[in-house]
């Protein structure tokens, strides 16, 4: 049995499924195959426009994690919380990241409009409470309620482009729509920057209101889902979604970010608090392994699929490159800001050095894949040029010269983007196509707990740091510094002296977050050895002749069958 015969055998969880979604173009089109391609002029429009819908509901998921970023200091001075940083990006984050496989099963369950839409408004209305937020503590509850609805949009944007575009397509087409995230890298740090300076931070979360309702409207509009669901209990439905192994999972993660978090700050490393959530992450998340090995083929992330080597080598990666991409944005504004002394606005074009060579390598390479069909080479390429990026920056101090930090950030970009949209191309080309959605909320959960994971982590590194220097280099009070926010630091300092010694150890602190960074890019280099060497052009040929051949077999057993019949009924005749 070779390998295509082996992906599509009779152990595919097909036959298992409860609901057939088939997503069609609302424009008199004919329901798109996964093997068909895209006919006639109403086609091709509808298939952009649907596509645009999805990058526009993407790009409020990518905005929203990237804008923050610039308004964080202003943030944490309005609220006088420096140290509630991290759950700024990480309470949006950990929903996005738990949420993950149940979304996968959702979208292959029910109707995929209907949660498409639902997960926009749960978006908006997770905007409306981050903008009007008057204290942190509420602030943190709207970006976790907009973490839950991010959670299913990027998920039904993967699934909806698997289901509509031919797999030799996707590429291009995930490019298209991933690249949204360099688009948000880019303009985030400028939108965040320009409302943050010029009128109010909770604008950043305002604008998402006309940006989700545009996307509502194309959706509900152009997008058209038929449903043939088998009949089913509401308590089978119920426990189709595996509600207790996300319920473990979700528990799991808040007691590790948790334990990141106030490790080392609100609690010593060796404190029964931070010792007792990480035991409680290991016994919760072995007790979630557990359950999805007894649900077998129901379970929301089946061991089978997760065992597989390409799957596991772009998982592992898709986690190690998130640490240094969030990283790299939630620390380097904080740089250009309280170092460089840069405003609002000017740090998020500064940060454009980085962000806007990322955008045109994701495009790139997606188009390049596309012909070529190869992906594995510009994974280990773009790792490698990123690492190196990575490691340039750690170079960087109060006295760095813009010529020196652009240089650097452009390497980071143009490694960062021939790489980041690759692992999802992997996702298509090795698994069934009904193991697709579970493939892509494996993948993305991955990105988003190492997103996660990496500001908590950044966090301690960087606060840990701070006090230290702080303490030992300046007059000032670790406590105050940490209090006052990252943004007015002059003011804080009082005179010229403490204002150098102040910067210098918000250099030395930053520059720690970033070695970290490099760390994981690293890491993320070994991952790429453990993918397998396909081809999306062969994978779609060879899938493109099985499903001929297994047409023609069924035709070959219809006209048997009708021979047989006729022989029968001449015979009873006679």
């Amino acid at each position: 049995m070779n390998s295509t015969d082996a992906l599509w055998d009779e152990k595919s969880p097909t036959k298992s499924i409860q609901v057939d979604t088939a997503i069609s173009i609302n424009s008199g089109d004919p329901i798109l195959q996964h093997s068909s391609s895209i006919q006639g002029v109403k086609g091709k429009w509808s298939l952009t426009i649907i596509t645009l819908s999805l990058a526009l509901g993407t790009f409020l998921v990518a905005l929203d994690t990237m804008i923050i970023g610039i308004a964080v200091p202003s943030i944490t001075s309005e609220f006088k919380s420096l140290d509630k940083i991290a759950w700024y990006g990480s309470a949006y984050l950990l929903t996005t990241t738990a949420l993950q496989p149940s979304f996968g099963k959702l979208y292959t369950q029910y109707n995929a409009k209907t949660i498409y839409l639902c997960c926009v408004v749960l978006f908006e209305v997770g905007s409306i409470v981050c903008a009007a937020a008057k204290s942190a503590n509420v602030f943190i509850l709207g970006r976790a309620l907009a973490g839950c609805g991010a959670a299913g949009l990027f998920q039904g944007a993967l699934n909806i482009i698997t289901a509509t575009v031919p797999l030799a397509k996707r590429p291009l087409y995930l490019s298209a729509v991933i690249s949204v995230f360099g688009i948000s890298i880019c303009v985030g740090p400028i939108i965040g920057g320009a409302f943050t300076q010029n009128v109010s931070w909770r604008w950043c979360f305002w604008i998402n209101l006309p940006i989700g309702f545009v996307t509502f409207v194309l959706i509900m509009i152009f997008l058209k889902i038929e449903n043939k669901r088998t009949p089913m209990t509401l308590k089978a439905r119920i426990m189709q979604l595996d509600p207790l192994g996300a319920l473990m999972l979700l528990a799991s993660v808040v007691c590790l970010l948790l334990a990141l978090q106030w490790g080392g700050q609100a609690h010593p490393w060796n404190s029964a608090t931070i010792v007792g959530l990480l035991v409680g992450f290991g016994v919760l998340f072995i007790l979630f392994g557990f359950i999805q090995w007894t649900m077998g083929e129901d379970a929301t992330v089946p061991l089978r699929v997760l065992k597989q080597r390409s799957i596991l080598s772009a998982s592992a990666f898709l986690f190690f490159i998130a640490m240094s991409n969030y990283v790299y944005g939630y620390y380097i504004p904080i740089y250009f800001q309280s170092i460089k002394g840069s405003s609002a606005t000017k740090s998020g074009l500064e940060f454009m050095a980085l962000a806007l060579p990322q955008i045109v390598f994701v495009i790139l390479s997606g188009a390049v894949v596309t012909n070529w069909g190869y992906y594995v080479p510009y994974m280990i390429v773009g790792s490698v040029i990123c690492a190196i990026g990575s490691g340039l920056l750690t170079t960087i101090d109060t006295t760095s010269p813009t010529i020196k930090w652009a240089a650097f950030m452009v390497v980071t970009g143009i490694g960062t983007g021939v790489c980041v949209n690759l692992p999802y191309t992997a996702v298509q080309v090795v698994l069934h196509e009904a193991d697709v959605p579970t493939g892509n909320a494996i993948a993305q959960f991955s990105f988003q707990l190492g997103a996660s994971i990496s500001l908590s982590i950044g966090q301690s590194l960087f606060l840990n740091k701070l006090t230290s220097e702080v303490a030992q280099s300046t007059p000032l009070s670790p406590a105050a510094v940490v209090a006052a926010g990252a943004y007015d630091l002059p003011g804080l300092a009082g005179s010229a002296e403490s204002l150098r010694l102040l910067r210098n150890a918000y250099s030395d602190s930053v520059k720690d977050t970033l070695i970290y960074a490099l760390a994981s890019v690293c890491i993320a280099v070994v991952c790429t050895l453990g993918m397998e060497h396909r081809n999306v052009k062969k994978a779609a040929k060879e899938r493109e002749e099985a499903s001929a051949c297994s047409d023609s077999e069924e035709e070959k057993e219809k006209t048997a069958d009708g021979s047989r019949n006729y022989a029968e009924s001449t015979q009873s005749c006679c």
